[in-house]
């Protein structure tokens, strides 16, 4: 004789075991999260209280498809980035991100932006090819940056330090919020959502400098 559980008993405990892992996964994304968010707010400044550094680094947005222009958001961190080489807060000026190689060229239209506000070519490097916050971060290890001001919005600095930080680029964050965003709570929550990856991001990661930056 086959013996079976009810098929309502077998359905709740279904239910039981489906809500636990889920509640089980959301305890974990809060926890990594937190700590991603945490672990170094105590680097982030406005602009004029930023403690002076080698390079100021700029870190890629979205641009206008249309006119090839940064939106707001990275206009501000330009425009903050700007601030920080008058004030001599820095002596030159990164700015990293998409080349065009994935959606657009983020890279260019940030040089060109810097250019036309009167910023020489001499005090910028390009970093191309960054299609993420990890991949600036580990750029910037690779080619041998560090004593650096992260520059970006207040919502993305925290996973920003913690990744750089993580991988051995000393790294403080500069707030280039200028504005209320009309996006502003969707960036808050995209860049929560995104901490928890940053955690495992730098786990048993190796990075081998490649000799002095240039």
């Amino acid at each position: 004789m086959k013996f079976s559980l009810p098929k309502q008993v077998v359905r709740r405990s279904a239910v039981v075991f489906a809500l636990t892992g889920i509640a089980a996964a959301i305890v974990l994304i809060v926890s990594f999260g937190s700590e991603v968010r945490i672990a170094f707010s105590d680097r982030i400044f406005l602009a004029a209280d930023a403690p002076d550094a080698v390079y100021g680094v700029v870190l890629g947005a979205s641009i206008d498809t249309k006119t090839g222009e940064p939106n707001v958001a990275l206009q501000d961190r330009l425009d903050t980035a700007i601030d920080l080489l008058r004030q001599k807060k820095v002596m030159g000026l990164i700015v990293t991100g998409d080349d065009g190689a994935w959606k657009s060229d983020e890279v260019g239209a940030m040089v060109s932006y810097l250019n036309r506000a009167g910023v020489p070519d001499d005090v910028i490097y390009a970093d191309r090819g960054a299609y993420r916050t990890f991949d600036s971060c580990a750029n910037l290890k690779v080619k041998g940056f560090s004593n650096v001001l992260l520059v970006t919005q207040r919502f993305h600095l925290p996973r920003a330090l913690y990744l750089c930080n993580k991988i051995g680029v000393d790294a403080n964050g500069v707030s280039a919020d200028k504005r209320w965003y009309t996006q502003g709570l969707y960036y808050w929550t995209r860049d929560f959502l995104a901490s928890p990856f940053a955690y495992f991001d730098v786990r048993g990661v190796t990075l081998i400098e490649k000799g002095p930056a240039v």
